[in-house]
């Protein structure tokens, strides 16, 4: 049976065949998370708003929009050939944004209402023998409070935070180190 799935870009792909016949849907998987209630929890919903945009019709790229990870984005995530998470971070001045590595946990793992980045690879491994390369670009929020605003300093600062996932799918693309992460197994 061949699921069918809308990504947020409106582009559908045959899941299945291509899963069975081995082939990845998209080179690049950009997946920006957080509470849309919560203030500025919501950076990187609002990031990946912004970078869908920028790669509409580019079919290398797909962009998530989504409250949180969810266990069935492993599937996504193991077809993909490197991963840009997109979040919030606390603790430091609001708006500081930081860029590092993601890799899966070790051992083995199971799936919690908190998925994190690593928890979400380690689970594609396990499922699916795979985990691509992965960072996690977050930026510091000021106000986790009830509301769908963004504070002020996380609003000036979102446009660098796209900026920055941009510069991460332009440079693995182009097979800059910096961005050309080890593939686990």
């Amino acid at each position: 049976m061949v699921s069918r799935r809308k990504s947020v870009s409106g582009r559908t792909n045959d899941v299945g065949s291509k899963r069975a016949q081995g082939e990845k849907v998209s080179e690049i998987l950009i997946v920006g998370y957080g509470n849309l209630l919560r203030g500025d929890d919501a950076i990187g919903c609002h990031a990946a708003h912004a970078l869908e945009e920028t790669f509409r019709g580019d079919p290398e790229v797909e962009v998530i929009a989504s409250q949180q990870l969810t266990p069935e984005m492993a599937d996504d995530v193991a077809r993909c050939g490197f991963v840009v998470f997109l979040d919030a971070a606390e603790g430091g001045p609001a708006g500081t944004i930081r860029r590092a590595a993601v890799f899966p946990e070790p051992g083995p793992g199971g799936f919690s209402h908190n998925l994190t980045a690593s928890a979400l690879l380690s689970a594609a491994a396990q499922l699916y023998g795979d985990a691509p390369p992965a960072m996690i670009i977050s930026m510091t929020g000021g106000s986790f409070e009830l509301g769908n605003y963004l504070s002020p300093e996380v609003r000036q600062h979102l446009p660098e935070m796209v900026r920055q996932a941009n510069e991460a799918v332009e440079n693995h693309r182009s097979g800059t180190r910096s961005e050309r992460l080890v593939r686990t197994r």
